[in-house]
This record gives structure tokens, C-alpha cells and sequence, in this order.
């Protein structure tokens, strides 16, 4: 009789704990690490009273779009739950996960996010290209910025009128130059960086990684080559703007089949 009774005891606690997972378990699912967190959390309101801009630039990725027209750009890209809010505001729910179209800076708009795609290694195609092509086509010039600690991923690119100029890309979690098209420009130029190139020839010769003329891509260069190109996040605290505000929201789909379709005249 006791062993019938543990038994049923058993039995039930397992059911227990299987109901217990099984209703937890499409959150647990669905629960992406790089998912936007709630803005609930985030905020107790949501603030859109203009402020003064609000600096950004590592661990994340933006876009600067070359126009004064921040609502032409949130109307072009796929971005659902729009709401105006404010640079503090802003910056915070992009490095939460969320989106922020900044208020015009000196005729650019940046796209703060996450969830922009990332320069692949070539000649595998990325989901980057084909949005900056549209997208330099509406506005003219469109750069893109990346950085990322974790893997050392450190990236720019600049496309005009619908063509590539530039693009570089670094991963050093891999020690790979993922893409390196297009000749420096003249900022790259004028910051005098040369870097280590695995994929050289002369990487074979030991003296090669000897040479105290060439460096590693890191985070300082990306902010750099954005202030000479266009806007160096972490310094529009000292543009001494007047305050202004965006928006937030979240990027839905940006495939070259969503977005629409120009071409070049």
C-alpha cells in the first residue's frame, strides 16, 4: 500500500512539473536575448519634450541618411509602433532593442538600432546591401556604422546615388577582413590607419606581423571615419545644438522585397 501510495505521489509531482514547463514553455520559446525589451520597463513614459542631443556609438549600429528630413526617412523604412520621443529617451530604447530616428543633425538623420543587418563576408551576400542601395537612391548618401565588443566587429560603408563607394568590414573574434571593396576614401586616407591583412600574401612571413606600421580595426576608428564622412555620435554633445526630438519604434522588414523599388536616373 505505501509503495502504491509514493508511487501515485510520484506520478503526480511529474505531472505537476510537466504542466508547470509546458505553460511556460512558448515564453520561454519566444524569449530572443536580442528582442526589444518592453519600453514599460524601460520608461514609466515614454518622453518626447525636446532635449539636447544625447551621445552613442559603441556596441551598436546606425545608419546616417544625408537629408533634412527626419519624417521622410521614418516614412521610407518598415518601422511599426512609432512614437515621438526625445534624444535621452531615444538612445536608450536603441540600445534596448529598439529603433530611433533622430531629429536632423547638421542635414543628416541617424537610425539607431540593433537590428540593422551587418556587412557579410564576401562574396556571400547580406541583408546591408540592398537596403543602402534603395536607400541612397531616396536620399542620395546613406552610411552605415557598426561596432560590436563581444566579436570585435567594426564596420563602415557609403553608398551614393544607388551605387557602393566604400564598404569595410572587420570581425576579430575571427581575425577576418570580411569586406574591404572600393578604394579608401580621402578621410580614410587622411587618418593614416593601415591594417593587418590575414588574407595577404605576405601574412605567411612572420616579419609580416612584425611591422609596427599596421594596426587592428577597432570601435575609435568607426566613430573617426563617421565624424569625417558625416556625424561622430559620441560628440554631438558638443555640437551645442538646440533640442529637438524623433522617434522610436520597431524595425519590421528590410529586404530589398519590402522596401520600394527605384532606380537611377
Amino acid at each position: 500500500m505505501l509503495y502504491l501510495i509514493t508511487f501515485i505521489l510520484l506520478i503526480l509531482i511529474v505531472a505537476v512539473t510537466l504542466w508547470s514547463n509546458r505553460s511556460d514553455l512558448s515564453p520561454r520559446i519566444l524569449n530572443d536575448p536580442l528582442a526589444p525589451k518592453p519600453l514599460e520597463t524601460l520608461f514609466d513614459k515614454i518622453d518626447s519634450t525636446p532635449d539636447s542631443p544625447v551621445g552613442f556609438g559603441y556596441k551598436i549600429s546606425w545608419l546616417a541618411i544625408k537629408t533634412p528630413d527626419a519624417k521622410t526617412v521614418l516614412d521610407t523604412l518598415h518601422i511599426e509602433n512609432v512614437q515621438p520621443a526625445n534624444w535621452n529617451t531615444g538612445v536608450i530604447a536603441a540600445y534596448n532593442g529598439h529603433t530611433f530616428i533622430s531629429p536632423p543633425i547638421n542635414g543628416w538623420v541617424l537610425v539607431v538600432s540593433y537590428h540593422l543587418p551587418e556587412l557579410g563576408k564576401e562574396p556571400e551576400p547580406d541583408g546591408l546591401t540592398p537596403l543602402l542601395t534603395i536607400l541612397s537612391q531616396e536620399f542620395g548618401e546613406v552610411q552605415y556604422f557598426g561596432t560590436h565588443r563581444v566579436v570585435e566587429y567594426h564596420a563602415w560603408s557609403r553608398y551614393i546615388n544607388g551605387s557602393e563607394i566604400r564598404a569595410f568590414a572587420y570581425l576579430g573574434e575571427s581575425d577576418e577582413i570580411l569586406a574591404n571593396r572600393g578604394a579608401d576614401t580621402e578621410e580614410e586616407e587622411e587618418l593614416g590607419y593601415e591594417y593587418f591583412d590575414p588574407d595577404s600574401p605576405d601574412a605567411d612571413s612572420d616579419s609580416y606581423w612584425e611591422r609596427e606600421d599596421l594596426c587592428y580595426p577597432d570601435e575609435t576608428h568607426v566613430m573617426e571615419v563617421a565624424g569625417l564622412w558625416s556625424v561622430n555620435p559620441t560628440a554631438l554633445e558638443d555640437l551645442e545644438l538646440p533640442n529637438s526630438a524623433g522617434w522610436i519604434g520597431n524595425l519590421v522588414d528590410l529586404s530589398d522585397e519590402m522596401m520600394p523599388q527605384k532606380t537611377v536616373s
